[in-house]
């Protein structure tokens, strides 16, 4: 008599999960060799050929990096603090005030 079953999945999802289902790990940097032969030699020759424009961003960068120094140490200065005095009376002496008021209060 013959096989008549050939394959089943039984019990092979709790193998998978018992080490866990992991996702494939990514590179940092993927490999170039498939990429468009132009792309690549322009980033060649950008690599090769970049030092002026390497040196005006790294100025650009010194610039700005002071320009943020200067904003943390404006944000970071001790400010005079006022004490707090309210506007308004409190409410307790305010009813007080109003009952011992000749014409609002018991008349006492």
């Amino acid at each position: 008599m013959a096989k008549s079953k050939n394959h089943t999945t039984y019990n092979q999802s709790r193998k998978w999960h018992r080490n866990g289902i992991k996702k494939p790990r990514s590179q940092k940097y993927e490999s170039l060799k498939e990429a468009d032969p132009k792309f690549q030699r322009n980033m060649h020759f950008a690599k090769k050929h970049g030092e002026k424009g390497l040196k005006k961003m790294q100025a650009n960068n010194a610039r700005a990096m002071s320009a943020r120094a200067e904003v943390i140490k404006a944000l970071l200065k001790p400010k005079e603090v006022k004490p707090k005095t309210p506007k308004g009376g409190s409410r307790k002496l305010n009813r007080l005030a109003y009952i011992a008021h000749p014409k609002h209060g018991n008349g006492a």
